[in-house]
């Protein structure tokens, strides 16, 4: 995907806030369903396990690039203040290229099989990865909006969907890096606050990095707070 066009996807879904006054319960649901609801009954968020094989970058990136990433989730923390979120751990940042197996598929050695030897048959370079924006969507998922140049993410994912005839139809379409999740309303004053941080923040220069390997990851729960990888593939 073209720069132009990925920004533009990023765009339509991540200007929604922007005609909102806050974060509304019913767009939550999205993100809070994704944790134990006897955490965010005690404000302390833990993701729900799960089973979901992927392939993905980073787990963890280099320390500088890490370092940006923690500086947007701090500046948005002084923002929010109390208001109920969740952070994705550093050593967890990754930019996924696409999901193999999601939580209510059916899996077995076979398909594992299959996706291991597709992952190794892949023979892309490495490339350099911006992130160059920061986006908050209505259902409170905070991300870098990343690209990647050559469009190397998704032509790997293009060319793992023509491989794997089980390949979910259910991918996203960015280059993204999740950064964590906003899981209440925080109020007008601090929304108004929160999306003029995102103004200032949409077309900037955040961080880079050059993109060595791929990994294939078993999560076993949100967030790759339990994780396991089962491949590193190095790019040409």
């Amino acid at each position: 995907m073209e720069h132009s066009d990925l920004k533009n996807s990023y765009n339509q879904v991540g200007n929604k806030i922007h005609n909102l006054r806050d974060f509304e319960i019913s767009n939550l649901k999205i993100s809070t369903d994704l944790f134990k609801k006897s955490s965010l009954h005690i404000k302390s968020p833990v993701p729900k396990k799960l089973e979901v094989f992927a392939l993905l970058s980073g787990l963890p990136f280099t320390k500088s690039f890490t370092e940006s990433l923690v500086n947007v989730q701090k500046e948005i923390s002084d923002i929010i203040i109390d208001s109920l979120h969740y952070w994705v751990k550093p050593s967890n940042f990754g930019v996924e290229y696409c999901v193999f197996k999601w939580p209510e598929d059916n899996w077995g050695k076979n398909k594992h099989n299959r996706v291991k030897n597709s992952v190794l048959k892949i023979s892309e370079s490495s490339f350099c990865y911006n992130v160059i924006g920061i986006q908050i969507n209505p259902d409170g998922c905070v991300v870098a909006r990343g690209y990647d140049q050559f469009s190397s993410i998704y032509k790997i994912r293009n060319y793992l969907r023509s491989e794997i005839d089980f390949f979910p139809k259910r991918q996203s379409g960015w280059a993204h890096i999740p950064l964590g999740r906003i899981l209440e309303p925080i109020g007008e004053g601090k929304f108004q606050k929160l999306k003029s941080y995102i103004r200032r923040m949409s077309n900037k220069n955040i961080a880079k990095e050059n993109i060595y390997s791929i990994k294939y990851v078993h999560e076993q729960q949100w967030y790759m707070e339990q994780k396991s990888i089962l491949l590193n593939h190095p790019l040409n």
